[in-house]
């Protein structure tokens, strides 16, 4: 497995006017043709003949980082497969790198320690359990949300000061 650092991309200001002529490009280009003829993009060299076909894959995440490039974003390129630490794990979580550790302890996350001390994390398996996160939060807000659909504000405020003094 792949234990290189991920890859962040910032946008550079001197690149901001190719950067938008990209962009607004691919944006002519779907208003024009829509995805009916499928449009064909190449990536071309110096040569006349020195081009290749991008698939379509390829094409959206081109055109996805342009677009968040010229929003002012960073983005990061990161392989599925990559291992990356209780830390890094802890980052894509937003949680604290303790309870990432407590996580891989209840067995909620899997780790393993390829060497004496550190454990390591497929990218893969963190995303999947931050989906999971994400769908049972989901899942509460939508069932808390029925649950208190017919209260009213005075009720809401109530059940809220009762909650403070729980706490």
């Amino acid at each position: 497995m792949s234990t290189a650092s991920a890859e962040i991309v910032s946008p550079v200001p001197a690149d901001a006017h190719g950067l938008a002529n990209v962009l607004s490009f691919i944006e002519a280009h779907e208003v024009r043709h829509g995805t009916s003829p499928d449009p064909a993009f190449f990536l071309s060299g110096a040569g006349e003949h020195d081009r290749v076909e991008l698939t379509e894959q390829l094409y959206e995440v081109l055109k996805r980082v342009a677009q968040a490039l010229s929003h002012g974003q960073s983005i990061s390129i990161l392989t599925r497969d990559q291992e990356i630490s209780t830390q890094q794990a802890a980052e894509i979580l937003g949680l604290s790198r303790p309870t990432v550790v407590r996580l891989i302890q209840d067995g909620e996350l899997h780790a393993h320690v390829p060497g004496a001390i550190r454990r390591k994390l497929r990218l893969a398996d963190v995303l999947a359990y931050c989906e999971a996160l994400r769908a049972r939060r989901n899942q509460f807000i939508t069932e808390s949300s029925a649950e208190f659909a017919d209260a009213d504000a005075d009720e809401v405020a109530e059940l809220l000061a009762e909650a403070k003094r729980k706490r």
